[in-house]
Protein backbone atom coordinates (compact mmCIF):
# COMPACT_ATOMS: atom_id res chain seq x y z
CA UNK A 1 0.00 0.00 0.00
CA UNK A 2 2.67 2.50 0.43
CA UNK A 3 4.93 1.56 -2.29
CA UNK A 4 1.59 2.36 -4.54
CA UNK A 5 1.17 5.37 -2.68
CA UNK A 6 4.91 6.39 -3.46
CA UNK A 7 4.95 5.86 -6.97
CA UNK A 8 1.36 7.19 -7.79
CA UNK A 9 2.30 10.44 -6.11
CA UNK A 10 5.56 10.55 -7.78
CA UNK A 11 3.44 10.92 -11.34
CA UNK A 12 0.52 13.40 -10.01
CA UNK A 13 3.70 15.46 -9.08
CA UNK A 14 5.16 15.25 -12.54
CA UNK A 15 1.57 15.80 -13.88
CA UNK A 16 0.95 18.59 -11.91
CA UNK A 17 3.98 20.10 -12.26
CA UNK A 18 3.52 20.46 -15.93
CA UNK A 19 0.55 22.83 -15.93
CA UNK A 20 0.85 26.67 -15.42
CA UNK A 21 -0.02 27.97 -11.37
CA UNK A 22 0.49 23.90 -10.21
CA UNK A 23 4.15 23.99 -9.62
CA UNK A 24 4.41 26.06 -6.85
CA UNK A 25 2.61 29.27 -5.03
CA UNK A 26 1.88 31.73 -7.68
CA UNK A 27 1.30 34.57 -5.50
CA UNK A 28 -1.99 37.34 -6.57
CA UNK A 29 -1.52 39.76 -8.94
CA UNK A 30 -2.60 42.35 -5.33
CA UNK A 31 -0.12 40.42 -3.14
CA UNK A 32 2.06 43.07 -2.29
CA UNK A 33 -0.52 45.49 -2.20
CA UNK A 34 -2.27 43.43 0.35
CA UNK A 35 1.00 42.66 2.05
CA UNK A 36 0.96 46.54 2.60
CA UNK A 37 -2.46 46.90 4.00
CA UNK A 38 -1.81 43.82 6.25
CA UNK A 39 1.84 45.41 7.83
CA UNK A 40 -0.08 48.70 8.04
CA UNK A 41 -2.68 47.24 10.33
CA UNK A 42 -0.69 44.79 12.34
CA UNK A 43 1.67 47.62 13.24
CA UNK A 44 -1.12 49.72 14.64
CA UNK A 45 -2.31 46.57 16.30
CA UNK A 46 0.92 45.61 17.69
CA UNK A 47 2.13 49.45 18.77
CA UNK A 48 4.87 49.50 16.55
CA UNK A 49 5.98 49.31 12.70
CA UNK A 50 5.89 45.69 11.60
CA UNK A 51 8.35 45.31 8.40
CA UNK A 52 8.46 42.64 5.88
CA UNK A 53 11.89 41.14 7.48
CA UNK A 54 10.31 40.55 10.67
CA UNK A 55 7.76 38.44 8.67
CA UNK A 56 9.98 36.68 6.98
CA UNK A 57 11.51 35.99 10.38
CA UNK A 58 8.85 34.62 12.05
CA UNK A 59 8.25 32.68 9.17
CA UNK A 60 11.86 30.89 8.89
CA UNK A 61 10.99 29.78 12.30
CA UNK A 62 8.83 27.46 10.66
CA UNK A 63 11.19 26.74 7.98
CA UNK A 64 8.84 28.59 5.97
CA UNK A 65 9.18 31.92 3.50
CA UNK A 66 7.01 34.47 2.35
CA UNK A 67 7.13 33.05 -1.39
CA UNK A 68 4.98 30.47 -0.48
CA UNK A 69 2.10 32.09 0.09
CA UNK A 70 -0.30 32.72 -2.83
CA UNK A 71 -2.50 35.41 -0.96
CA UNK A 72 -2.16 37.46 2.51
CA UNK A 73 -4.89 35.59 4.19
CA UNK A 74 -3.38 32.13 3.77
CA UNK A 75 -0.38 33.76 5.60
CA UNK A 76 -1.93 35.72 7.90
CA UNK A 77 -3.62 32.86 8.77
CA UNK A 78 -0.46 30.47 9.27
CA UNK A 79 1.39 33.62 11.56
CA UNK A 80 -1.80 33.51 13.53
CA UNK A 81 -2.64 36.47 16.75
CA UNK A 82 -0.71 39.58 16.53
CA UNK A 83 0.08 40.40 20.52
CA UNK A 84 -1.85 43.42 21.25
CA UNK A 85 -0.40 46.84 21.98
CA UNK A 86 -1.46 46.74 25.57
CA UNK A 87 -0.77 43.04 26.10
CA UNK A 88 -4.09 41.81 26.99
CA UNK A 89 -4.76 38.91 24.53
CA UNK A 90 -1.48 37.62 26.53
CA UNK A 91 -3.73 36.79 29.73
CA UNK A 92 -3.59 33.15 28.38
CA UNK A 93 0.17 32.89 28.25
CA UNK A 94 0.28 34.21 31.84
CA UNK A 95 -1.93 31.76 32.73
CA UNK A 96 -0.50 28.47 31.17
CA UNK A 97 3.15 29.04 31.84
CA UNK A 98 1.60 30.21 35.52
CA UNK A 99 4.15 33.49 35.38
CA UNK A 100 3.57 37.33 35.43
CA UNK A 101 3.76 40.23 33.06
CA UNK A 102 7.12 41.27 34.85
CA UNK A 103 8.15 37.55 35.33
CA UNK A 104 8.13 37.27 31.35
CA UNK A 105 10.12 40.65 30.50
CA UNK A 106 12.63 39.02 33.32
CA UNK A 107 12.66 35.87 31.28
CA UNK A 108 12.99 37.60 28.00
CA UNK A 109 15.74 40.20 29.52
CA UNK A 110 17.94 37.41 30.74
CA UNK A 111 18.21 36.33 27.35
CA UNK A 112 18.95 39.41 25.70
CA UNK A 113 14.99 40.10 24.31
CA UNK A 114 12.27 42.27 25.31
CA UNK A 115 8.72 41.73 24.35
CA UNK A 116 8.65 43.95 21.57
CA UNK A 117 11.46 41.44 19.72
CA UNK A 118 7.98 39.48 19.07
CA UNK A 119 4.98 40.39 16.62
CA UNK A 120 3.34 37.08 17.20
CA UNK A 121 1.63 35.16 20.28
CA UNK A 122 2.96 31.76 18.34
CA UNK A 123 6.20 32.75 18.65
CA UNK A 124 6.21 34.05 21.83
CA UNK A 125 4.72 31.13 23.53
CA UNK A 126 7.77 28.99 21.42
CA UNK A 127 10.18 31.01 23.34
CA UNK A 128 8.55 31.03 26.33
CA UNK A 129 8.23 27.36 26.75
CA UNK A 130 12.02 26.90 25.14
CA UNK A 131 13.50 29.76 27.67
CA UNK A 132 11.31 27.96 30.70
CA UNK A 133 12.68 24.60 30.04
CA UNK A 134 16.39 26.18 30.07
CA UNK A 135 15.52 27.11 33.39
CA UNK A 136 14.72 24.00 34.88
CA UNK A 137 17.41 21.73 36.97
CA UNK A 138 17.83 17.81 36.03
CA UNK A 139 16.47 16.17 38.77
CA UNK A 140 19.03 14.00 40.21
CA UNK A 141 16.88 10.97 41.21
CA UNK A 142 15.67 11.12 37.90
CA UNK A 143 16.69 7.35 37.23
CA UNK A 144 15.44 6.21 40.50
CA UNK A 145 12.00 8.46 39.86
CA UNK A 146 11.97 6.86 36.24
CA UNK A 147 11.70 3.08 38.02
CA UNK A 148 9.33 4.15 40.18
CA UNK A 149 6.68 5.60 37.47
CA UNK A 150 7.14 2.94 35.55
CA UNK A 151 5.93 0.59 37.87
CA UNK A 152 2.66 2.88 37.89
CA UNK A 153 2.37 2.63 34.31
CA UNK A 154 3.40 -0.91 33.50
CA UNK A 155 -0.10 -1.05 35.99
CA UNK A 156 -2.63 0.94 34.17
CA UNK A 157 -1.09 -0.46 30.36
CA UNK A 158 -1.29 -4.23 32.01
CA UNK A 159 1.90 -5.71 31.32
CA UNK A 160 5.48 -4.73 32.08
CA UNK A 161 6.96 -1.36 30.68
CA UNK A 162 10.75 -1.06 30.95
CA UNK A 163 13.24 1.58 30.51
CA UNK A 164 13.89 0.55 27.10
CA UNK A 165 10.44 0.98 26.30
CA UNK A 166 10.58 4.58 26.87
CA UNK A 167 13.60 4.85 24.99
CA UNK A 168 12.81 3.48 21.87
CA UNK A 169 8.86 5.42 22.54
CA UNK A 170 11.41 8.95 22.42
CA UNK A 171 13.42 7.29 19.70
CA UNK A 172 10.31 8.00 17.25
CA UNK A 173 10.72 11.59 17.71
CA UNK A 174 14.20 12.00 17.80
CA UNK A 175 14.57 12.58 21.11
CA UNK A 176 16.23 10.88 24.38
CA UNK A 177 16.14 10.46 28.13
CA UNK A 178 19.01 12.82 28.40
CA UNK A 179 16.68 15.60 27.15
CA UNK A 180 14.18 15.75 29.97
CA UNK A 181 14.99 17.06 33.06
CA UNK A 182 12.20 15.38 35.27
CA UNK A 183 9.93 12.66 34.89
CA UNK A 184 6.99 14.67 34.71
CA UNK A 185 8.22 16.45 32.04
CA UNK A 186 9.25 13.18 30.31
CA UNK A 187 5.67 11.39 30.43
CA UNK A 188 3.86 15.12 29.50
CA UNK A 189 6.09 14.33 26.10
CA UNK A 190 5.21 10.95 25.96
CA UNK A 191 1.56 11.35 26.39
CA UNK A 192 -1.88 9.51 27.25
CA UNK A 193 -1.21 5.70 28.23
CA UNK A 194 -3.12 2.57 26.52
CA UNK A 195 -5.44 1.20 29.03
CA UNK A 196 -4.97 -2.55 29.71
CA UNK A 197 -8.85 -2.84 28.31
CA UNK A 198 -8.24 -0.50 25.64
CA UNK A 199 -10.88 1.77 26.53
CA UNK A 200 -9.43 4.76 25.46
CA UNK A 201 -8.95 3.51 22.19
CA UNK A 202 -12.30 5.39 21.49
CA UNK A 203 -9.48 8.52 20.93
CA UNK A 204 -9.30 6.80 17.11
CA UNK A 205 -13.37 6.45 16.92
CA UNK A 206 -13.28 10.51 17.44
CA UNK A 207 -9.99 10.89 14.83
CA UNK A 208 -10.70 8.27 12.15
CA UNK A 209 -13.97 6.91 12.33
CA UNK A 210 -13.17 3.65 13.40
CA UNK A 211 -13.87 1.73 16.39
CA UNK A 212 -12.22 -0.37 18.97
CA UNK A 213 -12.84 -3.45 16.79
CA UNK A 214 -12.16 -1.90 13.35
CA UNK A 215 -9.17 -0.53 14.70
CA UNK A 216 -7.50 -3.63 15.59
CA UNK A 217 -8.66 -5.69 12.38
CA UNK A 218 -7.10 -3.14 10.18
CA UNK A 219 -3.14 -3.16 12.84
CA UNK A 220 -3.58 -6.89 12.13
CA UNK A 221 -4.14 -6.31 8.30
CA UNK A 222 -1.23 -4.54 8.61
CA UNK A 223 1.96 -6.83 10.96
CA UNK A 224 0.55 -4.41 13.74
CA UNK A 225 0.18 -5.63 17.58
CA UNK A 226 -1.50 -3.85 20.12
CA UNK A 227 0.82 -5.25 22.67
CA UNK A 228 3.78 -3.64 21.04
CA UNK A 229 2.29 -0.26 21.88
CA UNK A 230 2.29 1.53 25.06
CA UNK A 231 1.40 5.11 24.19
CA UNK A 232 -1.50 6.28 22.27
CA UNK A 233 0.41 9.18 20.64
CA UNK A 234 3.03 6.32 19.32
CA UNK A 235 -0.05 4.39 18.20
CA UNK A 236 -1.96 7.46 16.46
CA UNK A 237 1.74 7.80 14.49
CA UNK A 238 1.59 4.52 12.65
CA UNK A 239 -2.55 4.53 11.93
CA UNK A 240 -2.27 7.98 10.73
CA UNK A 241 0.11 6.46 7.87
CA UNK A 242 -2.56 3.90 7.01
CA UNK A 243 -5.33 6.28 6.66
CA UNK A 244 -2.72 8.65 4.53
CA UNK A 245 -2.22 5.55 2.35
CA UNK A 246 -5.61 4.52 1.90
CA UNK A 247 -7.09 8.39 1.07
CA UNK A 248 -3.91 9.12 -0.73
CA UNK A 249 -4.78 5.89 -2.88
CA UNK A 250 -8.74 6.88 -3.34
CA UNK A 251 -7.44 10.39 -4.16
CA UNK A 252 -4.97 9.38 -6.89
CA UNK A 253 -7.08 6.79 -8.49
CA UNK A 254 -9.32 9.32 -9.64
CA UNK A 255 -6.52 11.77 -10.60
CA UNK A 256 -4.83 8.55 -12.67
CA UNK A 257 -8.26 8.43 -14.52
CA UNK A 258 -8.10 11.69 -15.77
CA UNK A 259 -5.36 11.15 -17.82
CA UNK A 260 -5.79 8.09 -19.10
CA UNK A 261 -3.38 5.67 -17.14
CA UNK A 262 -4.03 2.12 -17.18
CA UNK A 263 -3.65 -0.38 -13.76
CA UNK A 264 -1.14 -1.76 -16.24
CA UNK A 265 0.81 1.64 -16.78
CA UNK A 266 0.73 2.17 -13.02
CA UNK A 267 2.39 -1.29 -12.10
CA UNK A 268 5.13 -0.23 -14.81
CA UNK A 269 5.70 3.06 -13.13
CA UNK A 270 5.47 1.76 -9.84
CA UNK A 271 7.99 -1.23 -10.45
CA UNK A 272 10.28 1.23 -12.24
CA UNK A 273 10.59 3.90 -9.73
CA UNK A 274 10.97 1.48 -6.94
CA UNK A 275 14.02 0.17 -8.42
CA UNK A 276 15.57 3.29 -8.44
CA UNK A 277 14.49 3.76 -4.98
CA UNK A 278 16.23 0.70 -3.33
CA UNK A 279 19.47 2.11 -5.26
CA UNK A 280 19.34 5.49 -4.40
CA UNK A 281 22.53 6.80 -2.13
CA UNK A 282 23.11 9.88 -0.43
CA UNK A 283 25.39 10.79 -3.22
CA UNK A 284 22.93 10.67 -6.10
CA UNK A 285 20.50 13.27 -3.29
CA UNK A 286 23.33 15.13 -2.92
CA UNK A 287 23.58 15.07 -6.77
CA UNK A 288 19.67 15.96 -7.22
CA UNK A 289 20.18 19.04 -4.80
CA UNK A 290 22.77 20.41 -6.58
CA UNK A 291 20.39 20.47 -9.53
CA UNK A 292 17.61 22.37 -8.05
CA UNK A 293 20.65 24.96 -7.23
CA UNK A 294 21.31 25.33 -9.82
CA UNK A 295 17.60 26.02 -11.47
CA UNK A 296 17.71 28.53 -8.91
CA UNK A 297 20.16 30.53 -10.23
CA UNK A 298 18.20 31.44 -13.27
CA UNK A 299 16.47 34.40 -13.39
CA UNK A 300 12.75 35.19 -14.38
CA UNK A 301 11.48 34.55 -17.87
CA UNK A 302 8.72 33.44 -20.05
CA UNK A 303 9.80 31.93 -23.14
CA UNK A 304 12.98 30.28 -24.34
CA UNK A 305 14.06 32.92 -26.87
CA UNK A 306 14.74 35.17 -23.30
CA UNK A 307 17.52 32.92 -22.30
CA UNK A 308 21.08 33.57 -23.55
CA UNK A 309 23.00 30.95 -25.29
CA UNK A 310 24.79 29.62 -21.99
CA UNK A 311 21.47 29.88 -20.01
CA UNK A 312 19.58 27.23 -22.93
CA UNK A 313 22.55 25.11 -22.56
CA UNK A 314 22.89 25.36 -18.80
CA UNK A 315 18.83 23.87 -18.66
CA UNK A 316 19.33 21.65 -21.18
CA UNK A 317 22.18 19.98 -19.54
CA UNK A 318 20.18 20.29 -16.16
CA UNK A 319 17.18 18.12 -17.82
CA UNK A 320 19.30 16.17 -19.13
CA UNK A 321 20.98 14.68 -15.80
CA UNK A 322 18.01 14.61 -14.32
CA UNK A 323 16.28 11.91 -16.08
CA UNK A 324 19.29 10.24 -16.50
CA UNK A 325 19.22 9.93 -11.85
CA UNK A 326 15.59 8.54 -12.93
CA UNK A 327 16.69 6.52 -15.93
CA UNK A 328 14.04 7.94 -18.16
CA UNK A 329 13.14 8.26 -21.67
CA UNK A 330 10.78 11.18 -22.03
CA UNK A 331 9.04 12.03 -25.43
CA UNK A 332 6.65 14.79 -26.04
CA UNK A 333 3.82 15.00 -28.81
CA UNK A 334 0.88 17.39 -29.43
CA UNK A 335 -2.44 15.83 -30.26
CA UNK A 336 -5.08 17.95 -32.11
CA UNK A 337 -7.60 16.95 -34.72
CA UNK A 338 -6.73 13.69 -34.26
CA UNK A 339 -3.60 13.69 -35.46
CA UNK A 340 -0.39 13.31 -33.11
CA UNK A 341 3.01 15.57 -33.94
CA UNK A 342 5.99 15.20 -32.28
CA UNK A 343 7.06 18.02 -30.52
CA UNK A 344 10.87 18.79 -29.46
CA UNK A 345 12.19 20.47 -26.64
CA UNK A 346 12.36 23.83 -28.05
CA UNK A 347 8.73 23.98 -29.08
CA UNK A 348 8.27 22.76 -25.89
CA UNK A 349 9.79 25.52 -24.34
CA UNK A 350 7.95 28.27 -26.12
CA UNK A 351 4.19 26.48 -25.20
CA UNK A 352 2.19 29.06 -23.44
CA UNK A 353 -0.95 27.19 -23.76
CA UNK A 354 -3.27 24.44 -24.85
CA UNK A 355 -5.98 25.38 -27.21
CA UNK A 356 -7.75 22.80 -28.80
CA UNK A 357 -5.57 20.06 -27.75
CA UNK A 358 -3.03 18.06 -25.98
CA UNK A 359 -0.31 17.15 -24.67
CA UNK A 360 1.23 13.55 -24.66
CA UNK A 361 3.90 12.98 -21.94
CA UNK A 362 5.35 9.45 -22.68
CA UNK A 363 8.00 7.65 -19.94
CA UNK A 364 10.05 4.98 -21.33
CA UNK A 365 12.64 3.06 -19.43
CA UNK A 366 16.66 3.29 -20.86
CA UNK A 367 15.53 -0.11 -22.55
CA UNK A 368 12.95 1.81 -24.47
CA UNK A 369 10.40 -0.30 -23.03
CA UNK A 370 7.33 1.90 -22.89
CA UNK A 371 6.48 2.98 -18.90
CA UNK A 372 3.46 4.84 -19.69
CA UNK A 373 1.09 7.94 -21.74
CA UNK A 374 0.37 10.75 -19.62
CA UNK A 375 -2.47 13.16 -21.46
CA UNK A 376 -2.78 16.45 -20.42
CA UNK A 377 -5.90 18.49 -21.87
CA UNK A 378 -6.67 22.32 -22.05
CA UNK A 379 -9.29 22.04 -19.78
CA UNK A 380 -7.75 20.10 -17.29
CA UNK A 381 -5.35 23.00 -17.00
CA UNK A 382 -8.32 25.12 -16.50
CA UNK A 383 -9.79 22.72 -13.76
CA UNK A 384 -9.82 24.39 -10.29
CA UNK A 385 -10.63 21.34 -8.41
CA UNK A 386 -7.58 19.97 -10.01
CA UNK A 387 -5.39 22.73 -8.93
CA UNK A 388 -6.74 23.15 -5.60
CA UNK A 389 -5.83 19.26 -5.20
CA UNK A 390 -2.13 19.97 -7.06
CA UNK A 391 -1.25 22.13 -3.95
CA UNK A 392 -2.90 19.90 -1.37
CA UNK A 393 -0.55 17.60 -2.59
CA UNK A 394 2.75 19.66 -3.18
CA UNK A 395 2.40 21.42 0.14
CA UNK A 396 2.37 20.82 3.57
CA UNK A 397 -0.95 22.41 5.42
CA UNK A 398 0.09 22.08 9.14
CA UNK A 399 2.45 24.67 10.86
CA UNK A 400 5.59 22.76 12.39
CA UNK A 401 6.60 23.81 15.75
CA UNK A 402 10.18 25.30 15.78
CA UNK A 403 12.90 25.19 18.23
CA UNK A 404 13.83 29.14 19.18
CA UNK A 405 17.45 29.74 19.71
CA UNK A 406 18.17 31.61 22.74
CA UNK A 407 19.39 34.68 20.88
CA UNK A 408 18.29 38.26 20.54
CA UNK A 409 15.85 38.39 17.90
CA UNK A 410 17.30 40.05 15.21
CA UNK A 411 17.74 39.57 11.58
CA UNK A 412 19.71 41.65 9.09
CA UNK A 413 18.96 43.05 5.83
CA UNK A 414 21.02 40.31 4.33
CA UNK A 415 20.16 37.54 6.03
CA UNK A 416 17.86 34.48 4.72
CA UNK A 417 15.65 32.11 5.64
CA UNK A 418 16.41 28.97 6.02
CA UNK A 419 15.84 26.67 3.19
CA UNK A 420 13.45 24.19 2.63
CA UNK A 421 12.17 21.52 0.45
CA UNK A 422 8.60 21.28 -0.73
CA UNK A 423 7.35 18.56 -2.79
CA UNK A 424 5.83 20.50 -5.91
CA UNK A 425 7.29 24.00 -5.19
CA UNK A 426 9.64 24.98 -7.94
CA UNK A 427 11.89 28.04 -8.25
CA UNK A 428 9.88 31.03 -9.80
CA UNK A 429 11.93 30.97 -13.23
CA UNK A 430 8.91 30.06 -15.67
CA UNK A 431 5.56 30.75 -16.33
CA UNK A 432 5.13 29.35 -19.22
CA UNK A 433 3.68 25.93 -20.40
CA UNK A 434 6.80 24.62 -21.48
CA UNK A 435 9.14 25.39 -18.63
CA UNK A 436 7.00 24.06 -16.89
CA UNK A 437 7.09 20.96 -18.29
CA UNK A 438 10.88 20.16 -17.88
CA UNK A 439 10.83 22.17 -14.16
CA UNK A 440 8.15 18.89 -13.48
CA UNK A 441 11.12 16.16 -14.39
CA UNK A 442 13.35 18.38 -12.39
CA UNK A 443 11.37 18.42 -8.67
CA UNK A 444 9.88 14.84 -9.44
CA UNK A 445 12.80 13.34 -7.61
CA UNK A 446 12.95 15.19 -4.35
CA UNK A 447 9.43 15.47 -3.75
CA UNK A 448 9.28 11.61 -4.29
CA UNK A 449 12.30 11.12 -1.83
CA UNK A 450 11.67 12.93 0.91
CA UNK A 451 8.16 11.58 0.55
CA UNK A 452 9.51 7.78 0.73
CA UNK A 453 11.79 8.70 3.22
CA UNK A 454 9.76 10.59 5.73
CA UNK A 455 7.12 7.61 5.24
CA UNK A 456 9.80 4.88 6.08
CA UNK A 457 11.11 7.19 8.93
CA UNK A 458 7.40 7.25 10.09
CA UNK A 459 7.63 3.42 9.85
CA UNK A 460 10.64 2.68 11.61
CA UNK A 461 10.31 4.68 14.53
Amino acid sequence: MEKRAIALLAFVLLVFTVMPGFASAQQSAGFEKDFAKYLERISKERGFTVTETDIEYSLSLYEDTLDSYENVEDLEGFLGEVIQNDGQNLRYLYEDYEISKEELGALLAENGETLDDYVFVDDLYQAVDFYLEARIVRDPDFDKNLEIRLQEVSKVRGFMVTREDVVASLARYEESLDNFKTIDRLFEFLGEIIKKDLSNLDYFTDVYDVNKDELLALMKENGLDINDYIFLDDLDQDINGFFEDMYLIDELSVLMEEYGLTMEEIDRLEAHFLSIFETMNDETLEQIFNLADRMMAFEDFDTATELTPKEAAELLSIYKEFISIFQLKVEFSLIQDGTEKPLSLTALFNMTELVNADLKISLYNLQGEFLADLIITGEMVDSESLHETGQALSNGTEKPTPTPAPVKKTVSSDATAPATVKGGELPKTASNYGMRALAGLFIISGGIFLFRKTRATSLEK
